[in-house]
């Protein structure tokens, strides 16, 4: 009898040490989940930040202010067209400038991409920006009304995002434009990643309907 009182007594020991350790785990998960969703709420609130800075920056062709927030090993990649990190680009290949690039007064003409009827656009780094990002095809300036983090604006047929299909740890604010009609749909994608703890915009993508 003893020794079943004994036996009894040893088992109900473990149910309460396994017991208390479980209530002893659940905080520390649940600490770890809360610092997890404080950090990505920083990060989006530090790169919405970042994406109005450096849209204002370039409405004001301060290429040399934009310099200071790009990669400084990777540069940053104007895509076109939304298939950002696509090694061929459906517009063509992709122009990639360095910081350098970007900061002095650059005058070279690049070769942005084409459009369906391949029809070319060449021109320069302010001109591009003038024209093709603040601007519908070089016609009617551009209303960016829906601003949006790691999602696109919209989401349907027309709309091409493959940044985390070639950078995976990547993060991207979205302008969008609705346009009259989602045939007339523009939007940039901010397109950042993270060096040494510091985020750096290594990317604009220029989703559009085509002509």
């Amino acid at each position: 009898m003893k020794n079943i009182r004994g036996y009894f007594l040893v088992v109900l020991s473990l149910l309460l040490l396994y017991g208390c350790n479980e209530d002893e785990k659940q905080p520390i998960s649940s600490t770890n989940d809360t610092e997890k969703i404080s950090s990505d709420k920083e990060t989006e609130k530090e790169l919405l930040a970042l994406s109005e800075e450096i849209y204002s920056l370039l409405k004001e062709a301060s290429y040399e202010k934009v310099a200071e927030k790009v990669d400084p090993e990777h540069g940053v990649t104007f895509a076109f067209y939304a298939d950002f990190g696509n090694p061929d680009g459906y517009g063509g290949e992709y122009v990639n400038l360095s910081k350098k690039e970007i900061s002095e007064k650059n005058n070279t003409k690049y070769l942005w991409g084409m459009d369906e009827s391949e029809k070319e656009f060449e021109m320069t780094l302010h001109e591009y920006v003038q024209q093709m990002l603040l601007r519908r095809w070089g016609n009617e300036e551009v209303d960016y009304s829906i601003v949006t983090y790691n999602e696109p604006g919209e989401d349907f047929a027309g709309v091409f995002n493959t940044i985390h299909e070639y950078y995976p740890d990547a993060k991207y604010v979205e302008y969008y434009s609705p346009g009259e009609t989602e045939h007339l749909f523009q939007s940039l994608r901010f397109i950042y990643q993270e060096r040494d703890g510091e985020w750096y915009l290594i990317g604009i993508a220029r989703d559009v309907a085509t002509l």
